[in-house]
């Protein structure tokens, strides 16, 4: 799976409009429902906010994850919010957010987000991309960047 499957003009929320992690994630889920994925977000919010509660959604470098399993998805899905400015999540090393992750997936698929988490990371570790994203001034230009991302990642597999 790429990143790209996932993430696309479609699902990425730029920029966003919430200024505080709990709008933030209430953002990204009425985008969820906007695009017909959900019909409801209450439950869902609730869900996010109690694991919030046991393990803080920063990871640290400007990222936050947010992950649930939805009775309401047949496979997984991913939103990406982005933030320019960055968003206070009380992360470990003091940053504020830029990149925010919401994944969703069905109960009977419970191990597919830590995949594409791991690419995902692997992508904003490099400094270049985070930098060329946090500069873009559309969802199709981010769309660009991870393409030409995975492009070259994929180019530099085969020369291995």
């Amino acid at each position: 799976m790429k990143i790209s499957d996932k993430i696309n003009t479609k699902t990425i929320v730029f920029p966003l409009q919430s200024t505080c992690k709990y709008d933030v994630l209430q953002e990204l889920l009425n985008h969820c429902m906007s695009l017909d994925y959900l019909t409801s977000t209450e439950k869902l919010i609730s869900y996010l906010d109690e694991k919030e509660k046991k393990m803080n959604p920063a990871s640290g470098r400007g990222i936050a994850y947010h992950y649930n399993t939805s009775a309401e998805v047949d496979d997984m899905i991913a939103v990406l919010g982005i933030s320019k400015e960055g968003i206070d999540y009380d992360a470990s090393d003091g940053l504020s957010c830029n990149f925010i992750l919401l994944i969703l997936e069905p109960q009977s698929k419970k191990e597919l987000h830590r995949h594409f988490i791991n690419c995902f990371q692997d992508m904003i570790n490099d400094i270049s991309i985070k930098e060329k994203l946090l500069d873009a001034s559309s969802d199709i230009e981010i769309e660009q960047i991870i393409k030409i991302w995975e492009n070259r990642l994929s180019i530099d597999s085969e020369l291995l």
